[in-house]
């Protein structure tokens, strides 16, 4: 089991089985992770085709564990379960010139308390770590909580949307 730590998340990488689980049945993936039931989920940009492409991705990328998703779980009060705050991906393995990209949703009540921040610091430095060159972002050009999250990382903003209405952001690794 892969899982990454930041200061109050414990990321925890889909393997074939988990992905095959939120895939297929909600609550069978809470159960599984040990996670209190969220009625919200997934969390938006998050739906449920990304679960069964991340589920694909596996099958034929069974060694990608990291590469096609992630659950962030937040410590409980004492005696209860982690919530499930979210889920994050990085978009498949680098591509041809080293690029992953990175995407993360957070249900509503987690959103503003700087979760996200530490995702994204968690799993850039992940990326990095495993053979990515630089990690990207595509956001809203309008979401300024994002904004703030990736720029609080390194980010910057590439100046080259892909979309009307969005922005790129990209972390490079040090030279």
């Amino acid at each position: 089991m892969l899982v990454v730590t930041s200061d109050r998340l414990a990321l925890l990488a889909l393997d074939q089985n988990l992905a095959a689980l939120q895939a297929s049945s909600r609550s069978s993936f809470f159960n599984a992770i040990a996670v209190m039931h969220e009625p919200l989920w997934p969390p938006a940009p998050f739906e449920p085709a990304a679960f069964d492409w991340a589920q694909r991705e596996l099958v034929h990328d069974p060694e990608g564990q990291g590469w096609y998703g992630w659950a962030l779980l937040a410590a409980g009060a004492e005696r209860t379960p982690p919530r499930l705050v979210g889920i994050a991906a990085l978009i498949g393995r680098p591509d041809d010139v080293g690029d992953v990209e990175l995407a993360f949703g957070l249900l509503p009540e987690f959103r503003g308390l700087g979760y996200g921040r530490e995702t994204v610091r968690a799993l850039s430095a992940w990326g990095l770590a495993n053979g990515a060159r630089r990690v990207i972002a595509h956001l809203d050009a309008e979401d300024l909580h994002a904004a703030a999250a990736f720029a609080s990382n390194g980010f910057a903003d590439t100046g080259a949307p892909p979309y009307p209405g969005v922005a790129q952001w990209a972390l490079s690794a040090a030279a």
